[in-house]
């Protein structure tokens, strides 16, 4: 045969080691789609994972090859799932392919999974701990304040004793007094209103907080502490205290001082007055 070419005949290329294996590479069932692949230049690994997922499921050739692609048998998962009333149905292709890829994924990256949970137990593990931890200082901040509630309520009610014992000890000094009808009366023997009962500490603020304080206990009602002022305003009128004290030589100060507690009681009876 002449090397030249015939005329009207087209040159045909000469066969290469990969169209003799071609035949076989295209009938294999593992192959079919890895052949596909090489004739694109893209392919969309959705697609791509769908095509060897269900080739793999066609027959034991297939799984196999495509278990050494993946590392692993992508065939053995089951392709139902619980419906809305738990009976079990079929999946479609795309939910089946996710479904696997899934799994695949947890059985491969089981390590990276282990290691979410480990950290989402220990989260949860600190969140429990500070709930308990706040609530552990809410009880013990309820705690403390009833403990301070009770000691304030009892030191309340002891100031209280104290004050009605003051007031009782100062009404009962003054009935002593009176029982002495028209005579003379010691200047030492005078119940002072203040919390000591004393000349010395005569002052507007201690006067004050004696009438607020001792004739109810510190817990008085304007009505109440109007009808003891307007008693306390008669009593300590400097006209009566002279009265009762006769012709005695009074010091000065004396005098001061009862005029100090009249000008109080004078001043927080009309102030009470106003009110009404």
């Amino acid at each position: 045969m002449s090397s030249e070419v015939r005329e009207g005949e087209a040159e045909k290329p000469l066969p290469t080691d990969y169209d003799e294996g071609r035949n076989d590479y295209e009938t294999s069932n593992a192959s079919k789609f890895k052949f596909k692949a090489k004739k694109r230049q893209y392919v969309d690994p959705e697609v791509a994972f769908r095509e060897s997922l269900f080739d793999a499921m066609a027959d034991d050739e297939g799984a196999q090859f495509w278990e050494g692609v993946y590392g692993q048998p992508i065939h053995q998962y089951p392709d139902v799932k619980e419906g809305p009333t738990g009976e079990l149905e079929r999946m479609t292709d795309d939910e089946y392919a996710a479904h696997v890829r899934a799994k695949m994924y947890e059985k491969t990256h089981q390590h990276l999974i282990e290691e979410k949970a480990r950290r989402e137990a220990a989260k949860k593990e600190r969140a429990r701990l500070e709930r308990e931890g706040r609530k552990e200082e809410e009880e013990a901040k309820r705690f403390r304040q009833k403990v301070e509630d009770s000691l304030r309520r009892g030191e309340e009610r002891k100031n209280r004793k104290v004050w009605a014992e003051k007031w009782d000890a100062y009404i009962s000094k003054w009935n002593e007094l009176s029982k002495a009808g028209g005579a003379t009366v010691a200047v030492a023997s005078i119940p002072w209103p203040v919390e000591s009962g004393k000349k010395r500490d005569i002052n507007f603020k201690e006067i004050e907080r004696f009438f607020l304080y001792a004739p109810t206990s510190g817990q008085p009602t304007e009505a109440e502490l109007g009808r003891i002022l307007k008693l306390e305003r008669i009593r300590w009128h400097p006209d009566k205290i002279q009265q009762k004290l006769g012709g005695q030589d009074v010091d000065e100060d004396v005098m001061q001082a009862v005029t100090m507690v009249f000008q109080l009681i004078d001043r927080m009876w009309s102030e009470i007055r106003v009110k009404k």
